[in-house]
């Protein structure tokens, strides 16, 4: 199989130190007991990525014993025995060990016999309560064969294991190399691996933080040290390799500088790459100890950047169980998937070479962004932060007139949309027009709103997206409910007559309303007035009599009003019911105004006319009282037109009492019918 493999600036460097001559690299690395004074032989040394904890087996008994340590300022307190591991051994009756921590060291991975006489891997979860029950690793393996020694990545995608090989002959104990990767399923899937990783027998990978550079050791015939000095073949060594991609490796290379001891096993690092340990022994008859050193120049792994906090909820500040997605900010390619504790602390480690787009979320709850450019150097290779997630956002929701622009209170009605439910918290009115809307992230929500004003308005508010923001605001413009009036303009005759001038005001608003007006298909004017307001209605031609009334509505619909125009001519009469005056006098009222404004207009637009206002009184009264008091009247409203630019030739005043009543004067409601002014063209 032909390999194509590609080298960056790093790999090249490395490439550098292996051709060199070897006087000018040697290192020598040594190493420092880290328990001078334990001891058991000890194996399966494992080292959570802070570099502050550690977890080992001690061969005591048949199945050994699990002991633990602490470091603080550089120093390893005495192991203590491990009671989670010890009561699995216990447990099992069997060796449990090859640990590997995750990349906040809350996760412990494992090779164990577990309701099985083969060995599988497993991986335990750390909580407030302690080491949680192992969960068997599933792996697309055969069911009938011994898995070892798991090392997990600190992204948690890659997963290295060993497998026993099949025996040349009675007593060997050989294994192999397997890789696997985790799929979109989040299922393990293997991998290729070139057959330099699987020569002779392999034994306790570690794979490290920057996810690229493996340590595992091997024993190998034919391998030779930097001074040409052939290795033994019966120890093992420590070897070192390199990812380039997820498909393609710098095939392992034999890591001299660790391996002046015999049997140099477990090589394991913190996250920060500057603490090596590894398990030798220094004679054969000697026991297993830990040592700690540095990586060796050229086979160290590239430097990571640590994000450490805590995650609390935005309102009880209580911590928060929440997982972590790390994607590339450029492709969005998922990079690793995390998990905080159920104290709601978190570790994650990102490798140099992208920038990173952190997702912190957690079911039902928002989510909060993080970006790291770690293209470039920084400054700082560990940062903290704290992240506060929450539950619920306000919607704050704004209600116009679409016309006016005015705030209006409608009814508001709130429903899960899925389920039909009415939310539990109701839709709090803070003023006019501004609602406030408490709302749990992660359902779709419907908001209906409800006025006898207004036309019904629905619309929805999506909270299963990822939700950043825990106050929104929205504006929503309402329109008005309307009825359809039609205007059927006639003559005396049953004439249509147009075209005519229409003026309409809405007098609540006192604004004209001639926006509203339109032409249906046969020329009649069309109007569209909102219901529950008022309207004065003026329609007037040139040469003709004017129509003028009040509209008011309380419901949707249409309909048609029949107008009749009179062509003005001698026998042309006009009542006017809306001049007015005050009790006993021939003073106007001002409501009066409007309808003299409308004479004005009709005098002016038909210049040629000249006209007798007339004015009449009810029977109440002597017959000399009534026609003194009908002349005065008659002569204010002349003068008020006069007042207001119409030719006085043009007018004539006239008061005829009592003497023409439109109808008997048998009620009050015909008595005020009899109380008017009326308009007679005379020439």
């Amino acid at each position: 199989m032909t390999r194509i493999i590609f080298l960056s600036k790093t790999l090249c460097g490395f490439l550098f130190l292996l051709l060199t001559p070897v006087a000018m690299i040697a290192q020598d690395l040594g190493g420092k007991d880290i328990f001078p004074s334990f001891s058991k032989s000890i194996k399966y040394p494992a080292l959570t990525p802070d570099g502050n904890y550690l977890i080992f087996i001690a061969e005591e008994g048949s199945n050994g014993v699990a002991y633990e340590s602490f470091r603080q300022d550089g120093k390893w307190s005495d192991p203590k025995p491990f009671a989670f591991v010890n009561q699995l051994i216990g447990e099992t009756n069997a060796e449990v060990g090859g640990f590997s921590f995750n990349h906040d060291g809350m996760e412990l991975y494992f090779h164990a016999k577990i309701q099985s006489s083969y060995f599988s891997i497993f991986r335990s979860r750390k909580t407030k309560a302690g080491w949680g029950a192992p969960q068997q690793v599933k792996l697309p393996a055969p069911a009938d064969a011994d898995y070892f020694s798991p090392a997990i990545s600190c992204n948690n995608r890659t997963l290295f294991v060993l497998k026993t090989k099949p025996v040349k002959k009675p007593g060997d104990a050989c294994k192999e190399l397997l890789m696997f990767e985790k799929n979109q399923s989040a299922e393990w899937t293997p991998m290729y691996l070139p057959n330099e990783f699987n020569i002779g027998c392999q034994e306790t990978p570690f794979f490290c933080a920057d996810n690229n550079v493996l340590y595992f050791a091997s024993k190998r015939e034919g391998v030779l040290d930097k001074s040409g000095k052939k290795v033994s073949d019966e120890d093992y060594n420590i070897y070192y390799a390199y990812r380039i991609d997820i498909n393609n490796w710098f095939y392992p290379v034999y890591v001299d500088e660790l391996s002046a001891d015999r049997n140099n096993l477990s090589p394991t690092l913190n996250s920060a790459g500057d603490l090596l340990l590894y398990v030798a022994r220094k004679k054969s008859s000697a026991p297993q100890k830990i040592y700690a050193t540095s990586p060796p120049a050229g086979k160290e792994p590239t430097k990571t950047f640590v994000i450490s906090g805590a995650i609390t909820d935005l309102y009880s500040k209580e911590p928060l169980e929440a997982g972590i997605v790390v994607q590339d900010a450029v492709t969005s390619v998922t990079k690793g998937v995390y998990q905080t504790s159920d104290e709601g602390r978190f570790s994650i480690i990102l490798s140099r070479g992208s920038f990173y787009k952190v997702d912190f979320s957690r079911e039902n709850y928002s989510h909060t962004f993080y970006y790291k450019d770690l293209t470039q150097n920084v400054e700082r290779w560990a940062e903290n932060m704290d992240v506060t997630l929450f539950d619920n956002v306000n919607l704050e929701l704004n209600v116009y007139d679409n016309e006016l622009f005015y705030p209006v209170s409608p009814q508001v009605k709130v429903t899960e949309a899925i389920a039909n439910q009415i939310i539990a918290k109701p839709p709090v009115n803070l003023m006019k027009g501004k609602y406030m809307i408490n709302l749990p992230i992660g359902k779709l929500y419907k908001i209906k709103l409800e006025s006898d004003r207004f036309n019904p308005f629905t619309t929805e508010f999506d909270l299963r997206t990822d939700v950043i923001y825990s106050l929104f605001e929205k504006s929503v413009e309402l329109e008005a409910a309307r009825r359809q009036i039609t205007l059927n303009v006639k003559n005396r005759q049953e004439e249509s007559v147009l075209p005519v001038n229409v003026e309409i005001v809405n007098t609540r608003l006192n604004e004209d309303a001639s926006v509203l007006l339109s032409n249906n298909s046969d020329g009649k004017p069309v109007l569209s007035l909102r219901t529950y307001d008022t309207y004065e209605l003026n329609v007037s031609k040139k040469g003709y009599t004017y129509f003028n009334t009040s509209l008011s509505f309380t419901e949707i619909g249409s309909e048609t009003i029949d107008i009749i125009l009179d062509e003005l001519t001698t026998q042309t009469k006009m009542v006017f019911n809306n001049i007015t005056f005050e009790t006993n006098s021939a003073e106007l009222n001002a409501e009066s105004f409007a309808e003299l404004a409308r004479i004005i207009t009709l005098m002016k637009d038909n210049s040629d006319i000249k006209i007798e206002i007339s004015a009449h009184t009810d029977d109440v009264g002597s017959l000399e009282y009534n026609a003194r008091l009908s002349d005065k009247r008659a002569a204010s409203a002349v003068n008020y037109l006069i007042d207001n630019g119409i030719d006085k030739a043009r007018l004539r005043a006239k008061g005829y009492g009592k003497l023409q009543p439109l109808v008997p004067n048998t009620s009050d409601e015909n008595r005020a019918k009899n109380r008017r002014v009326e308009i007679k063209i005379v020439d």
